[in-house]
């Protein structure tokens, strides 16, 4: 009768006992269930002064729910508008898993590979004792890989919640720009209102004098069609303001035929220009995607160090054997590696020094777009602020005028009331201009607020020293040793 196979305790070297019982607490990590979320909260009440949470279940969801139903309620201030749709926007929401994503690979890499147990028995041809035999072994190099892996992760890690914070002041600044679109949609609408008004009081005072004799038929039909053409653009008012709130209800996330609406008034522009320079410097320093740039140049960097530290030998194995047969019992170890006639790693190593450069050149294409985008901005707001202040200050005072003198002139008698309904016209068309003008600088300033990283605020010198330590970082990255 054959005596069962020793247990594997009872023959399992010390140094592998200590490397089993490494492994053993390598795998007792967990993946934390919103890993990552603190930091890009921080970074949204410091950008932008406003909440945002990750929404993993029905319960945070109807949670969420009960308190966006309480919000929509009368006129929704942009602040409150932007916070629902940092809770509601469900683009937003999937952008969170990538966290999750980064987190469980960050764990996955501060695993050690698993045990491999063989086991196997051979019965003699003929009769005779059988061979048994039993045998542990464990990859050893990748426990030798183990920090770097685990540093290229954490360096993906810090690559996803910057990305992740980036989507979240991006989300932001579109409900921003949304939302001025729809108020000023609103506003064109209220004005086209005036001046399809005033179009038809003058068809209908030119049809009263056609008919008494004093209009000919052409100068009536040009009334007319003056009045239709107004209703026309009313009718484009109508539908813009319509489009914009569907648009302004995408990104927050709710849904059409709620009673809530935008506040009525665009206000006027309030803030200091900043120079184009120290927006330049600004949207260096904050720019979140940028310093996600970063982080993926780095962790290329790593990848290639590992491989090609790693190039002969990718994998191996150690282990401890057991093996009874009828010359007696046997204990040993093993040691398994690919023998690198063939592959080299020279393809890993061409592959992740490709990867390298990819991710320097996408890092340096980001600079160079990054001061385009404030540039453009930056123009474009100076425009809108000049258009501004020139409608506000002396177009508008002076179409104002004309109409006064124009009521003035037809209380005397001494010109139609056609006269004083163009003027009219032109006041309501500058008041057009001059909402067009402030939507334009809002809008302008968001985008701009974006391009800088969320906020205007003037660099800290933690933040200077931080994106000095950042660029010399990738500088490192591009020429790995």
């Amino acid at each position: 009768m054959h005596s069962p196979p020793v247990p594997p305790h009872r023959f399992v070297p010390v140094p592998l006992r200590v490397i089993l019982t490494i492994f053993a607490l390598a795998g007792c990590a967990s993946v934390p269930a919103k890993g990552g979320l603190s930091d890009v909260q921080e970074t949204t009440r410091q950008r932008i002064g406003l909440r945002v949470d990750w929404i993993q279940n029905l319960a945070e969801d109807s949670v969420a729910q009960t308190w966006v139903q309480g919000a929509l309620v009368g006129e929704v201030p942009v602040d409150s508008a932007i916070q629902i749709g940092l809770l509601r926007n469900k683009r937003l929401q999937a952008s969170f898993e990538d966290l999750g994503i980064a987190q469980a690979d960050l764990v996955q890499a501060g695993l050690l590979g698993n045990p491999v147990l063989s086991a196997g028995k051979a019965i003699a041809r003929g009769g005779g004792t059988g061979i048994q035999s039993l045998g542990v072994a464990v990859p050893f190099l990748n426990f030798l890989q183990w920090p770097l892996r685990k540093r290229v992760a954490a360096r993906d890690f810090d690559a996803a919640r910057a990305r992740v914070s980036a989507a979240v002041l991006s989300t932001a600044a579109d409900i921003r720009i949304a939302y001025v679109e729809a108020q000023a949609a609103l506003q064109l609408l209220e004005l086209r209102q005036s001046v399809t008004a005033a179009f038809d009081a003058s068809a209908i005072a030119a049809a009263a004098i056609h008919d008494a004799g004093n209009l000919s038929d052409f100068d009536l039909a040009q009334e007319r069609a003056q009045a239709a053409d107004a209703r026309l653009e009313l009718f484009r008012a109508e539908g813009d303001a319509r489009v914009a709130r569907a648009e302004l209800e995408r990104l927050i996330g709710v849904s059409g035929g709620q009673a809530w609406t935008v506040t009525s008034r665009l206000s006027p522009p309030t803030d200091t220009m900043v120079t184009e320079t120290a927006l330049t410097e600004t949207a260096l320093a904050r720019r979140l995607d940028l310093r996600a740039a970063r982080s993926d140049a780095s962790a290329a960097a790593q990848r290639l160090g590992l491989a090609r530290a790693f190039a002969l030998l990718p994998d191996g194995t150690i282990g401890a054997t057991y093996e009874r047969d009828p010359d007696g019992t046997f204990i040993g170890g093993s040691v398994s590696i690919p023998l690198p006639f063939l592959d080299h790693g020279q393809s890993r190593v061409a592959r992740n020094r490709a990867l390298l450069r990819q991710a320097a050149a996408r890092h340096d294409a980001l600079v160079v777009e990054i001061g385009a985008e404030v540039r453009e901005a930056s123009a474009s707001l100076a425009s809108a602020r000049d258009r501004e202040a020139h409608l506000r200050r002396v177009v508008l005072p002076l179409r104002r005028q004309v109409v006064t003198e124009s009521q003035k002139f037809v209380n005397a008698m001494e010109h139609s009331v056609f006269t004083l309904l163009l003027a009219k016209q032109a006041e309501i068309d500058a008041g057009h201009a001059y909402v067009s003008a402030l939507r334009d600088y809002w809008m302008t300033r968001a985008k701009l607020e974006r391009a800088v990283g969320g906020t205007f605020a003037p660099l800290t010198e933690q933040e200077r020293t931080d994106n000095a330590a950042a660029r010399d970082s990738v500088g490192r990255a591009k020429v790995p040793n």
